[in-house]
This record gives C-alpha cells, structure tokens and sequence, in this order.
C-alpha cells in the first residue's frame, strides 16, 4: 500500500493562503498574473493534465515549495519558474479552493432532500 505524505502547515502560512484567497474572492488573485489564468483556462482541464504521472509529481513538489516559503513575493517566484503545465495545474486547483472558500463546501453538492 502506497504512503500518503502530509504537509504540515503553520498558522502563520494559514494566514497568509486566507488573505490571499481572501483577496482572490475581491477578484484580485496574487498569485498569478491575468496572463497564467487566461492561458490555463485556454488549454487542457486540470484533470487530463493530473493523469500525466510527471505533473501530478510537478504539482505535489510545487505545492510544497509554496507552502515552504515564507512571502506573498517568494510565491509568486516559485509559480513563475515552474513549466506551464504545472502552473496551469495550479491555476485550476487555485480557482477551486477559491470557489469552495467563497460558497463553502456545497459549491458541487447538491442540496440533501428534506425528509420533514
């Protein structure tokens, strides 16, 4: 059976994703300029992108070295050296903790029947 690896994550490093997701539902996204977001949402879904064994492993090292760094400026270094395929990952993952953070866990769900 394969191992699952945490991450593990300081308040401090929580503080700074809730302001940047907190920013992102204003409509400014710090993480990425409107170019990244433009040509991630012109290519390929995140998903066929995450079958390719090579970037789901670009994905996982690069969400690591997000979290490990300590500045809003740092993040944004890591996502621009990082090879398209991967940041355009990251572009669709971003926009879905956004849309879980803005409507909450239901954004996909459908509401449960009321049996009363």
């Amino acid at each position: 059976m394969e191992m699952k690896s945490f991450i593990s994550v300081t308040p401090d490093v929580l503080e700074s994703l809730d302001q940047i997701f907190e920013t992102g539902a204003r409509g400014t996204h710090l993480l990425f300029s409107n170019a990244m977001i433009r040509k991630a949402f012109s290519r390929k879904q995140s998903v066929e992108l995450l079958a390719d064994s090579n970037v789901s492993e670009h994905v996982q090292q690069a969400l690591t070295d997000l979290l490990d760094v300590d500045n809003l400026d740092e993040r944004q270094e890591v996502i621009e050296a990082l090879d398209p395929d991967t940041r355009d990952v990251l572009v669709h993952i971003y926009f879905g903790f956004l849309d879980k953070y803005v409507f909450g866990e239901s954004v996909n769900e459908a509401s449960p029947e009321v049996l009363h």
